[in-house]
């Protein structure tokens, strides 16, 4: 069964604005990265607060 022309156009426009949207976030963080010149992955992590539970008697 072949499709139409103008619903493959369609299919094929979607999917194109689905990928974009998508790719959105990653791309405009990767943009504030480079504007800022920020390194999150090269800061050292800090370490968290130890937690110890002693139950009362």
């Amino acid at each position: 069964m072949k499709m139409e022309a103008h619903v493959k156009q369609r299919i094929f426009k979607n999917a194109l604005l689905s990928l974009f949207i998508y790719a959105l976030p990653i791309l405009l963080m990767f943009l504030s990265f480079y504007i800022t010149g920020k390194r999150p992955w090269l800061e050292k992590k800090q370490k968290t607060a130890s937690f110890s539970f002693k139950p009362n008697n």
